[in-house]
């Protein structure tokens, strides 16, 4: 059998796309380069929302993207959040990527490599402990007499 113009191939077949079951799971973009995801099943719950902030602040290099299939109700809080902390986000409502989920991805545009990306198992913060007074130390001269 006779092998097709690459060329050809591509009119035909399309562009063959690197791993594109994992690129249609996170809305577009691939895994190395996530910071942190969350379901669509948890949006309603506004423990996550301090934690999106901190991620924000932190990588502010990135890019949100939005499941355009969502209503506009769940995602104003997010929309307004990246606002805030000035950065980009997109609303991703390509028919393919939408068999997902996730309903918010946050990546960047190289490879970092963070290992926990699901926002929905970071612990809890847990109450902040008030901090005890620390005893004034002494100078190395007092310690001498």
């Amino acid at each position: 059998m006779t092998e097709i113009d690459p060329h050809l191939q591509n009119a035909v077949f399309g562009t063959p796309e690197v791993n594109p079951d994992e690129q249609h799971h996170y809305l577009g973009t691939f895994r190395e380069r996530v910071y942190m995801t969350q379901r669509i099943d948890s949006l309603g719950n506004d423990r996550f929302q301090t934690i999106w902030k901190q991620i924000l602040t932190d990588h502010a290099d990135g890019v949100l993207l939005l499941n355009g299939v969502l209503d506009t109700e769940d995602l104003n809080p997010f929309m307004q959040l990246a606002q805030h902390q000035q950065v980009e986000f997109r609303l991703v409502s390509d028919p393919q990527l939408m068999k997902t989920d996730l309903g918010i991805v946050y990546t960047a545009d190289h490879a970092v490599h963070v290992e926990q990306i699901e926002i929905e198992q970071v612990p809890e913060k847990e109450a902040p402990v008030a901090a005890t007074p620390k005893a004034k130390k002494q100078s190395w001269f007092s310690k001498l007499f």
